[in-house]
């Protein structure tokens, strides 16, 4: 296996992403996301110059998210660490993230505000990754009481980032099942002859 033929080897790069959610007032949240590549040999680049080890990138987005619909309407980065000064100039992309909704489309709304020459690889590679952990962040603060369970499953307002996200979300998957089974059982004189509802496209 692959994990064997690596458990005696020295690391030569590593990437770190981490991301973290705080809450926020008004049913906002604050996201956070670090990005740090470390090298950990010595190198030569393109010109033939050597490059000792250390960290390469060390990249920071922070974005106040709100919902209905869940958006960022804040965002501000930082580049503790980079190779070149001027890495710092692509820093003017991230306001034009203020208003962009967290949907399907996200990545690709993302690559043209601040991808290829536009702005830093990156910074628009974090950006990418932070989508997850805003919604997961924001449900877990949403949930931090019970709520009350829809009368539909078209009801669920989280269902354009959840339904058909992975293969446990898929419309006719386990989770939707279980969620269209739990409606039917509360709400048992609101279905027609026992059939769950069904989200449609």
């Amino acid at each position: 296996m692959l994990a064997d033929l690596i458990k005696d080897l020295s690391r030569i790069h590593t990437r770190d992403i981490r991301m973290s959610t705080f809450p926020h007032d008004n049913s906002q949240v604050i996201v956070t996301g670090e990005l740090i590549d470390t090298r950990y040999i010595k190198i030569f680049d393109i010109t033939g110059k050597i490059l000792e080890p250390g960290t390469i990138h060390h990249i920071r987005l922070f974005c106040r998210i709100a919902p209905d619909p869940l958006r960022i309407v804040e965002a501000f980065a930082d580049m503790p660490t980079i190779p070149m000064e001027a890495c710092r100039t692509t820093l003017d992309r991230v306001p034009l993230l203020t208003g962009l909704e967290i949907k399907p489309g996200f990545t690709r709304k993302v690559t043209e505000i601040m991808g290829g020459t536009k702005g830093c690889t990156h910074l628009a590679t974090l950006t990418k990754a932070m989508a997850q952990e805003i919604v997961h962040g924001w449900l877990t603060e949403k949930r931090r009481d019970p709520a009350p369970l829809p009368d539909h499953l078209e009801d669920i307002k989280e269902k354009d980032f959840l339904v058909d996200s992975c293969r446990m979300w898929k419309k006719d998957g386990p989770k939707i099942k279980a969620l269209a089974l739990a409606i039917q059982q509360a709400r048992p004189n609101s279905r027609k002859n026992g059939t769950p509802d069904s989200i449609q496209n």
